[in-house]
């Protein structure tokens, strides 16, 4: 135990996950995977199949994409046995499972945690920066769901509304890459990645969080810039109106005059004049 802790917190480059911890995320999944099939009316072969592609997909996936950096799958041949065995077993014993949906809950939230700690560790080993990093761990997180979605004609439950799942990889991902940047300790920095995607997960079906299916900020936007519009026009088109219509009360009222004397009728029509005329003058704005 005490060797374990050593070199889990030892002050190195790259991040050494011992066996235990990798076999448990892979297992899992697996785990998840062969439920997956079950609950889907699958034969034992579409049981395994499904188990092993939930297992390894996603990091299948990333090595492919990473390139020249091995393949953990052609690894540990031994744990590919252990798996097809556990796919089995399920398969056969699916009832034991039915009791256990508390615990196979958190079984997969930590090992989307471990898988995307596995796949952004990996990169960040092989200094592939950290927007990549940070994909790479993501893709590792949730690929071998989304294959197997596709491998039994669904649309990946990552693409679709639902609990934080890819979101939740993405975060524990993103938590990793970044503590590394800035010098925090390896190991400091992979707990506080499982910890956010279990936190998320954890939390986002607590609290009902879903992804958004639609989202059409368009009408918003619009409104937005038509009132903004409306102030520059305000501003730049109608500033002297106030003015304009101070002055036309003035031509009104120097053009009229008290009743009485000679030359009223004159004046009176000099007065209709003067308003007939800021009437003309203001009647575009009246229209307005």
């Amino acid at each position: 135990m005490e060797t374990l802790l050593q070199n889990l917190f030892a002050d190195t480059p790259v991040l050494t996950v011992p066996w235990s911890i990798d076999y448990f995320s892979v297992i899992a999944g697996v785990l998840t995977g062969a439920l997956f099939a079950c609950d889907r009316k699958l034969d034992i072969i579409g049981t395994v199949v499904c188990g092993l592609i939930t297992g390894y997909g996603g990091g299948v996936l990333r090595d492919t994409l990473m390139q020249g950096t091995g393949v953990y799958f052609t690894s540990h041949p031994d744990l590919i046995v252990v798996c097809i065995l556990l796919c089995a077993f399920v398969f056969y014993f699916r009832g034991v499972f039915r009791h256990l949906e508390a615990t196979v809950f958190f079984a997969d939230a930590l090992s989307v945690g471990l898988f995307a700690l596995a796949g952004a560790s990996k990169a960040v080993a092989f200094q592939q920066g950290m927007v990549l990093s940070i994909i790479m761990g993501a893709i590792t997180a949730v690929g071998g769901g989304a294959i197997r979605d596709i491998c039994v004609g669904e649309i990946p439950s990552v693409f679709k509304r639902s609990n934080y799942y890819a979101v939740a990889g993405l975060g524990g991902a993103t938590a990793y890459v970044v503590l590394a940047r800035f010098g925090c300790p390896l190991a400091l920095a992979g707990v506080a990645c499982v910890f956010a995607v279990v936190f998320l997960r954890y939390w986002s079906v607590y609290f009902d969080w879903r992804t958004t299916a639609e989202a059409d900020l368009t009408p918003r936007v619009a409104r937005g810039l038509r009132r903004a519009g409306g102030v520059v026009t305000g501003v730049f088109l109608h500033g002297g109106d106030d003015e304009r219509r101070r002055r036309d009360r003035a031509v009104q009222t120097g053009g009229m005059k008290p009743a009485g004397g000679g030359g009223d009728d004159v004046h009176d029509e000099g007065g209709e004049a003067s308003g007939q005329h800021a009437e003309d003058e203001t009647w575009p704005q009246n229209l307005r």
